[in-house]
């Protein structure tokens, strides 16, 4: 009897919910062809077993087909809740080398409350899950299994502490699982807290905006290596991350925005993997009725703490430190009934200290692609 009645008190409350509530519906398709360079992140030379592997080797490339959807279902009710279901399949298909294909799917729902004009309560989870095999050759102290699955919460509140001033603050929690390597297993736990706050003001006709995002976090992974006499291990890692931005318009349909990003890893475990990092950054885009275009480029450095340089005849009595050189571009033209063509490129180039060809870690490494497709949206 009483599960009938919670039951039918359910029933009421989500067909009277939806009775009043206005729904709304996004869905796009794309397509897109093109070439991509070491889609491994491999360096181009490494000695194995007293035989030195050249970057004929080494280096995976091919021509690929990305196929990918994107569904968005928005559902408001009593002008304060809203919920949003985010859907979004995609495969990377290399023709070349068929088996090194992969798939990912991403799952979201959000959540906010609106208790006046000035302040949003906020909630998301998310589900993850990338199938790929194989490893990143940008690893550097763990491996880095390319496979995963992630799941993640958070919750804030996104409110207006002054005119024109925007501050979101979220809590999170996020577990990465991945996918087993061989004899290696590899996890992490990681929980923290997410600022940004922005400053909107106009210049003439102009909206100019002065922000930061920020990030502290800590992460715990759990690792097993069947080979080791002691087979688990734990690293507990804490992590900062700010970027300061100005975003400077220069018409109604161009802006760009300086960045400058500091970031930095604390090894709580063996002092041993931590690292800063920072650099520069610009982004640029334009929108017009039918163009867009969103452009990238940054120059960022890292310095390890602790790790030390080697060349094939050993330590070279400097730490080690990264370089990377990161270009990015997107477009798209209208060109009616709902479809549009496309265009992307990305290019990442890491330089490093580190020239042992005796380790794949921390080595030099290229990863360039880029390809033109279609997108159809409903």
């Amino acid at each position: 009897m009483k599960t009938r009645i919670i039951i039918s008190i359910v029933i009421t409350v989500v067909v009277h919910t939806l009775s009043f509530s206005q729904s709304k519906h996004v869905f796009n398709a794309e397509t897109q062809g093109g070439y991509e360079y070491n889609y491994f992140k491999s360096p181009e030379e490494v000695r194995v077993n007293d035989s030195v592997l050249t970057k004929e080797d080494l280096i995976a490339s091919s021509i690929y087909q990305d196929i990918s959807a994107n569904y968005i279902y928005t559902n408001k009710w009593d002008r304060k809740n809203r919920i949003r279901f985010f859907v979004k399949p995609s495969a990377r298909i290399f023709y070349e080398n068929i088996d090194d294909s992969y798939w990912s799917a991403n799952l979201r729902a959000k959540y906010d409350y609106k208790f006046n004009k000035n302040v949003k309560l906020l909630a998301e989870t998310k589900l993850i899950r990338m199938n790929r095999e194989g490893l990143g050759g940008d690893q550097d102290v763990l491996i880095n299994p390319l496979g995963y699955t992630l799941y993640g919460v958070n919750a804030g509140v996104d409110f207006n502490p002054f005119v024109n001033n925007k501050l979101i603050t979220k809590v999170f929690y996020n577990f990465k699982d991945f996918d087993a390597f061989g004899i290696r297993d590899l996890q992490f736990d990681e929980f923290g807290l997410e600022v940004s706050n922005v400053q909107t003001f106009k210049v003439g006709k102009l909206k100019h905006k002065l922000g930061i995002n920020a990030y502290a976090k800590k992460r715990l992974y759990d690792t097993f290596n069947a080979s080791e006499v002691i087979t688990d291990g734990e690293r507990d890692w804490d992590y900062v991350k700010a970027t300061l931005f100005y975003q400077l318009p220069f018409s109604e349909q161009f802006q760009i925005k300086p960045t400058l990003t500091y970031y930095t890893r604390v090894d709580n475990s063996t002092d041993r993997s931590g690292f800063n990092q920072f650099g520069p950054g610009i982004l640029l885009k334009y929108k017009s009725a039918k163009t867009m275009i969103n452009g990238s480029f940054s120059f960022i450095t890292r310095n390890y703490s602790s790790i030390e340089a080697r060349n094939t005849d050993g330590r070279i009595g400097e730490k080690l430190t990264y370089e990377y050189a990161n270009f990015g571009v997107n477009a798209s033209h209208d060109i009616g009934n709902g479809f549009s063509i496309t265009a992307k490129i990305n290019s990442r180039i890491r330089s490093t200290n580190y020239t042992d060809i005796d380790a794949r870690s921390f080595r030099n490494y290229r990863n360039q692609y880029a390809g033109i497709g279609i997108l159809w949206k409903l």
